[in-house]
């Protein structure tokens, strides 16, 4: 199976792979398997994935998990801004953060990276999920350790006046917001179980 990363986006064969049953009563209504859940870092059970599924309005998240065989189909986040033509013949380039998307995806970086949050489900859905006037959430994926500075001409490129960004690295890990990095000697380290505190987010001994 390909593999599957946070933030990536699944689909299940049939509404029956998810516990609906478990669910808010807006789960029902708004979604189906022809829409993708989210996947989380969460720990989940063995063979199974953690999984959030989006409702109409912010306020409307939920996880669960799921069998991973029920997965039919996975979109990597990375695909979603890996052509440039692609994102500027996008039904939604007018929008700041997909104009944004477009200008970052420009310069070849040393790490793949993709957009998260409500920008990538519209791309992934052509579904408009996103304000106009919503922050950018981006993630790279960083396998290997960097310092500081590796990230700066990356956050030089997103800081435009078109929308606030939120950028994320993604360690083998966890995860951790790259402004809270800068600003401080020890970041927070959001890992499958639980969040950590520390100086190296790449230690083995985490």
């Amino acid at each position: 199976m390909q593999i599957i990363n946070p933030h990536d986006f699944v689909w299940v064969g049939s509404n029956e792979d998810v516990a609906l049953n478990t669910l808010p009563e807006w789960v029902t209504s708004q979604w189906n398997n022809t829409l993708p859940l989210t996947v989380y870092r969460n720990k989940a059970d063995n063979n199974k994935l953690t999984v959030a599924i989006r409702g109409i309005k912010p306020h409307q998240r939920v996880t669960t998990q799921i069998e991973k065989s029920a997965v039919t189909h996975i979109m990597n986040v990375e695909s979603l801004v890996a052509n440039s033509v692609e994102l500027q013949r996008s039904m939604f380039i007018a929008l700041p953060p997909v104009q944004v998307l477009w200008i970052i995806s420009q310069t070849k970086w040393p790490w793949s990276w993709g957009v998260t949050g409500s920008c990538a489900y519209t791309l992934a859905t052509d579904i408009q999920s996103m304000l106009s006037d919503c922050d950018l959430d981006v993630v790279l994926r960083c396998p290997t350790r960097h310092q500081k500075e590796d990230f700066a001409e990356f956050a030089i490129k997103a800081n435009t006046p078109y929308c606030p960004i939120d950028i994320h690295v993604e360690t083998p890990k966890g995860g951790f917001s790259l402004a809270e990095w800068f600003k401080n000697d020890q970041v927070k380290l959001h890992t499958p179980i639980g969040d950590v505190m520390t100086a190296d987010p790449w230690d083995e001994k985490l």
